[in-house]
Formats: structure tokens, C-alpha cells, sequence
């Protein structure tokens, strides 16, 4: 009898191993980020063109980058818990687009508002902060929120928006752009150089660039390609037009000594210069036409 317990026994121990190993699958690994039972999603290195607001934080385990020449568009709502010793630095154009009901985050990993399963309290210097080299220009930070680091926003140019952040248990300085701290309070903070500044001469700024919708961009490019081309097409046809117009009407007079001096044959090519020259004249306006009204369509939809 014993040895048939023994035998059900070995005969059903598989299953069981199956079934709880199933379970434990079902449970998921144990997790240091959320009492919710799953982890965050890691970030370190390049970011991604458009960084997608989800349920959950993002847990920057290494510094992060928005490369020169890149682009980065961060969504409304999202939020990134930095461990000790990482940073963001920003040499390409970020777009930190949060709203008044739903703002970007940047804060500690124990910041317990954000990651209650926590165990330490956040500290100012618990990371290191978001840098903006001199390339960063144009970069923007809306309805932004940066805590508990060494130093919030140090911007090495002078040419970002913060309209408007909010800095609060940050270490050494809230925001120093170019070298000097700005007179931040608890308050929501805005910074803006305006485009009539005399000292924005001679930068660059992305007007036509748009990162959100490639089609927008080639739609603007096309536009001015166009309003270029058409606008110097009529400058040069506008010239020949009115020199193939004056003769034509010089030859129309009719007076004795011009209808002598000229043949039939004379007058009608006059008048073929001159319409060849007019309608040349009229499609290098509709083509500027074409262009401006491209440019302003792209900015509609």
C-alpha cells in the first residue's frame, strides 16, 4: 500500500511542479519600484524621438541624452525617476511638453509621491540634474516640475523657454542659465528670450523644423523652395516684359514712317515676345503664390 502512495505520488509530483511554477509566473518577479506588483520601464543613454507618457514612471538607471542634431519630444504626463549620480543632458532641441493638469516630472527615485514602495526619503542632491549644452537651442520645458537634485536646469545657452517650472528641493540651484542663478522661489518660474532680443542676431532658430510631423516639415521646405524659385522667375521675366512690351507697343503706332519701317511679319513677333514674356511673368507669381500659400496651409493642420 505504501508503495502505491509513493508511486501516485512521483506520478503527479510534475504537475504540481508545473502548476507552481505557473503561479509564480502569474505573480511576476518582485519588484522595488511599486507596490503594484510591476516594475518601471528603464531609460539610459540616447532617448527616443518621442518619449511616451505612460501609467508608470521611467526609472533612468544611467544618464540619459538628447543628442546634437536630435530632436526629443517628451509627452504631457510623463514622469522619470533619476538614481543617484545620473543626470539628463540635452545637446540636441528637447520638447518637454507638459500641461497645467498634467505636468513632466523629474525627480528622485525616492520620491515617495512618485514610488511609494521606497524605503528612503528624498534628499536634494539625490541626482545630479538636467544640462543643456551650448547646442541645446530652442529647446523648451512647459509646465515642468524638477526636484531633488544637485542642480535643476543649467543651461549653457541662454536661448531655451521655461514657460513656466517648477523647482523645489533642489541642492546647490534651481536653474542657472549661462553661468548666473536665476531668483527662483517656490513659485512656478518662467524664462523666455524673446525673438525681438538683439542678441538672438545671427542664431539659428528651427522655425520650420517640426518634430512632430515629418510631412509638415518637407511641406514648409517645398513652400519656400517654391516661393524662392517663383519669386526670382518673376523678378527676371518682369524685366523681359516690359522691354518685349515696350516694343510691341512701339511697333502698334500707327504712323506712316512705323508702318513703312516695319514688316508684318516684324509686328507679330513683337507680340508673340511679348505674350511669351507675360505668361512666363504670371507663372513665376503663381508658383510664389503656390509656395506662400503651401507654407501657411502647413501650419493648419
Amino acid at each position: 500500500m505504501k508503495t502505491n502512495v509513493c508511486a501516485v505520488i512521483l506520478f503527479f509530483l510534475p504537475a504540481i511542479s508545473i502548476f507552481a511554477a505557473d503561479d509564480a509566473l502569474q505573480q511576476g518577479p518582485p519588484s522595488v519600484i511599486s507596490d503594484s506588483g510591476a516594475g518601471f520601464d528603464t531609460l539610459a543613454g540616447d532617448l527616443p524621438g518621442v518619449v511616451v507618457a505612460k501609467l508608470k514612471p521611467y526609472l533612468v538607471i544611467g544618464d540619459i541624452y538628447v543628442p546634437q542634431g536630435k530632436t526629443v519630444i517628451i509627452e504631457a504626463g510623463a514622469v522619470f525617476l533619476f538614481k543617484s549620480f545620473t543626470a539628463m543632458h540635452v545637446s540636441g532641441t528637447l520638447l518637454a511638453r507638459g500641461l497645467k493638469d498634467k505636468p513632466v516630472v523629474f525627480t528622485s527615485e525616492n520620491d515617495r509621491e512618485y514610488n511609494r514602495a521606497s524605503a528612503v526619503d528624498p534628499a536634494p542632491f539625490d541626482w545630479n540634474g538636467i544640462f543643456i549644452h551650448e547646442e541645446g537651442v530652442g529647446s523648451q520645458l512647459a509646465y515642468c516640475a524638477v526636484m531633488y537634485a544637485v542642480e535643476g536646469v543649467t543651461s549653457l545657452t541662454k536661448f531655451i523657454r521655461l514657460s513656466p517650472c517648477l523647482f523645489l528641493h533642489n541642492g546647490r540651484a534651481n536653474c542657472i542659465i549661462e553661468g548666473k542663478p536665476q531668483a527662483v522661489t517656490d513659485q512656478p518660474f518662467e524664462y523666455a528670450l524673446l525673438a525681438s532680443d538683439p542678441s538672438l542676431k545671427g542664431i539659428q532658430l528651427a522655425v520650420l523644423k517640426d518634430p512632430q510631423k515629418a510631412s509638415r516639415t518637407i511641406i514648409r521646405s517645398s513652400g519656400i523652395a517654391a516661393g524662392a524659385a517663383g519669386c526670382l522667375m518673376a523678378i527676371i521675366w518682369a524685366g523681359k516684359f516690359n522691354v518685349s512690351s515696350r516694343v510691341f507697343n512701339d511697333m502698334s503706332r500707327i504712323e506712316q514712317g512705323n508702318l513703312a519701317h516695319n514688316s508684318n511679319a516684324s509686328w507679330n513677333n513683337a507680340r508673340l515676345n511679348k505674350n511669351r514674356d507675360e505668361a512666363a511673368l504670371l507663372t513665376g507669381c503663381g508658383v510664389a503664390l503656390i509656395g506662400a500659400v503651401g507654407i501657411g496651409w502647413s501650419f493648419s493642420f
